[in-house]
């Protein structure tokens, strides 16, 4: 187990939001709640999978909701934003209609802000954070997690929200029925809710989740800062998450729109440098999730396509393509988990809608980027 320094925890919101594919939450708001949890004097301890009993009881704590939600609807007037944090009071919230107390977190998904809700919940309770994530990227609901792919169940569960308003989900029928309870929330929470749930045994939770999934996120976004005005951001991203250089250019054309609680919209990259004469469209919800090469299918989820933004020097994220902006595409490959068929089943492009049959990254790139990960 070891402590995590504020810059520890920098590096990995940075590497968080490089691999949540658009999506996982603004890093600002990220930074922000680390910079809390320091100023409330509190340790960040994270502990592989193995350094704590096999009876230690975990929880997932994570947020919900749109990107680019109606901060200003006159609906939520009067009302007082309660002054402690959400995700932790879905904790405590659930620790209380168990009669129980965790013994550790684990992140729902990557992300500059998904991944600060763990940080700051495991600070708080003081009990370490996981080494680990049950998604290895952002993902847009709440089924679509290895936690559901490995039977453990989602309830109970408590829903919050920034006005203090709490629900406990005794039962559901399965993890899509709950997507749609939860979303419906977060649509009159002001766009977002924040959820506890996955109360089960470490025993449990490691077998259906990614080790090590901190750490690599860690890496990659130490690898993006050591590089993030050089040029070469997106190289290093790619060999720290044994990944590729897929695209580079401007970006040429973009649209989206919120609906039913979710950001959905695509962008067009118009290739520059070696990419002269091609051109790359992505299609999100509220992640990246889909992309075409010329008009064919090209890297598609649970494979990551993360986008980086070369003026800004920072993760893109949704829905802010902009006309000539220029961008860099890096494409990493998905954990093993997500590639099987049960996986595919939950996360692969059809389940988007799409008549798209999975290829994974190194077939469509012709690369070895599985075999390079560290």
């Amino acid at each position: 187990m070891r402590t995590l320094s504020i810059t520890d925890a920098r590096a990995a919101l940075v590497g968080g939001a490089v691999m949540g594919c658009g999506g996982g939450g603004e890093i600002a708001e990220g930074m922000e709640l680390v910079e809390r949890y320091a100023a409330e004097g509190f340790e960040l301890h994270l502990a592989e999978v193995d350094e704590l009993p096999q009876s230690a009881m975990v929880v997932c704590p994570y947020g919900v909701g749109s990107l680019d939600p109606d901060l200003d609807d006159p609906s939520y007037r009067g009302l007082t934003v309660a002054a402690e944090y959400p995700a932790l009071t879905a904790v405590k919230d659930l620790q209380q209609h168990m009669g129980i107390t965790f013994d550790a977190v684990i992140s729902g998904e990557l992300g500059g802000w998904a991944l600060a809700d763990a940080f700051y919940v495991a600070a708080a309770l003081k009990v370490p954070l996981l080494d680990a994530d049950p998604a290895g990227r952002a993902v847009p609901e709440v089924q679509h997690s290895l936690l559901y792919v490995g039977g453990i169940s989602i309830t109970p569960q408590v829903v919050t929200n920034e006005f203090g308003e709490s629900i406990v989900v005794q039962r559901v029928a399965n993890d899509f029925r709950d997507e749609a309870l939860v979303r419906t929330f977060s649509t009159i929470s002001r766009g977002t809710a924040w959820v506890a749930d996955h109360p089960a045994p470490l025993a449990d939770v490691r077998r259906a989740s990614i080790p090590g999934a901190i750490s690599t996120a860690e890496r990659v976004g130490r690898a993006f800062m050591n590089h993030e005005s050089s040029g070469d951001a997106a190289a290093a991203v790619a060999a720290a998450g044994g990944g590729s250089v897929l695209f580079g250019g401007t970006v040429a054309s973009c649209s989206y729109e919120d609906r039913d609680g979710f950001t959905f919209g695509e962008f067009t990259v118009t290739g520059e440098r070696r990419h002269q004469g091609s051109e790359l469209r992505i299609w999100y919800k509220n992640e990246n999730l889909i992309s075409w090469l010329d008009g064919e299918a090209f890297v598609t989820t649970p494979d990551l396509l993360c986008v980086l933004d070369e003026e800004l020097h920072e993760p893109l994220t949704n829905p802010h393509a902009e006309v000539g902006k220029r961008v860099a595409i890096v494409g990493l490959p998905a954990p093993a988990q997500w590639r099987t068929q049960a996986g595919l089943d939950v996360f692969g492009p059809r389940t988007f809608g799409f008549e798209v049959d999975y290829r994974s990254l190194e077939e469509v790139t012709g690369s070895d980027a599985e075999r390079s990960l560290p």
